[in-house]
C-alpha cells in the first residue's frame, strides 16, 4: 500500500510513515528533557536542525549508493534519471550519520555539552525507526528474501520490531539514572547497528549492494559499533581524569 488517499489526493506512505516517526521521537525527547536538564527551546532547535541532517543526509547517502552500483549503466547520469532519484526514498544511515552532525553543531552553537544533547537523541533514534521502518514495508522497498511460499520475509517489520523492543527496554531501565556519567547514544549505535547487521543477512533487494560478502549497511554497522566503542572508552578515560 505506498498511497492513502485524502479527498482522492494519493499521500505517500513512505513519507507519512517517516513523518509519525519523527513526532514520536519529538514526543520522546520533550518528555525525556527534564531528565538530561534541557529547555523545550533546546529540543525545538535541535528537532529543526535533526530534520535537515535526516533529509540531506539520507539523500546524500543513497545518490552516493546509486553511483557506486550503476554509474556505468547507459542513461544513468541523464537528467530525467537524476530527477528520479533525487525525488525517491533515502538511507537510514545517512540521516542518521546527517543528524548526528546536525545535533553537534547545536551543541557548539548553544556552547552545551555534545553527549548531554545525544542523550535524548538515544531514545529518539529508536523511536523514529519504530514507525518509519514500516514506510519501507508499505512501500515494499529494502524487502526480505524470497520464502518458500513465494513471499518475501518481511524483514522491515523486523527491524520496527526490534527498535520498539530496544526502545522500551531503555524507557524501563531508565539508564541515565543507573549509569549518569555514561554517554548513552553510543549505547544506542551499537544496539542499532549490531541488530541492523543481523537483519541484513535476510534482505533481498539488489540495491542494498553487497561488498566482500557484506552489505554496505553492514560495513556502516560495524564502523559505527567501533566509533561507539572508542566514545564509551574516551568517556571512561575523561571520568577517571577529572
Amino acid at each position: 500500500m505506498p498511497f492513502v488517499y485524502l479527498n482522492g489526493t494519493p499521500m505517500s506512505m513512505y513519507f507519512l510513515m517517516g513523518l509519525a516517526g519523527f513526532l514520536f521521537a519529538f514526543i520522546i525527547a520533550l518528555a525525556k528533557r527534564r531528565a538530561f536538564q534541557l529547555r523545550v527551546w533546546d529540543i525545538l532547535g535541535g528537532a529543526v536542525l535533526v530534520m535537515i541532517g535526516v533529509l540531506l543526509g539520507a539523500r546524500l547517502l543513497a545518490a552516493f549508493g546509486y553511483i557506486l552500483l550503476n554509474r556505468q549503466d547507459a542513461g544513468f547520469w541523464t537528467a530525467e534519471n537524476w530527477n528520479q532519484i533525487v525525488r525517491g526514498g533515502g538511507v537510514f544511515y545517512g540521516g542518521l550519520l546527517g543528524s548526528m552532525g546536525m545535533v553537534a553543531l547545536y551543541a557548539k552553537l548553544r556552547h552545551m555539552e555534545s553527549n548531554n544533547l545525544f542523550n535524548p537523541f538515544a531514545y529518539c533514534v529508536l523511536a523514529f525507526q519504530s514507525l518509519a521502518r514500516i514506510g519501507c514495508y508499505f512501500v515494499g522497498c529494502c524487502y526480505g528474501i524470497e520464502l518458500a511460499n513465494g513471499a518475501h520475509f518481511p524483514v522491515q517489520l523486523f527491524e520496527a520490531g526490534y527498535c520498539a523492543a530496544a526502545l522500551l527496554v531503555f524507557l524501563l531501565v531508565k539508564p541515565e539514572r543507573r549509569w549518569p556519567e555514561m554517554p548513552l547514544f553510543p549505547l544506542t549505535l551499537i544496539t542499532y547497528s549490531a541488530g541492523r547487521f543481523v537483519l541484513e543477512f535476510f534482505r533481498g533487494d539488489v540495491e542494498r549492494g553487497i561488498w566482500w560478502f557484506l552489505s554496505t549497511s553492514q560495513w556502516i554497522a560495524l564502523a559505527l559499533i567501533a566509533l561507539s566503542i572508542v566514545w564509551l572508552y574516551k568517556s571512561q578515560v575523561r571520568k577517571k581524569h577529572s
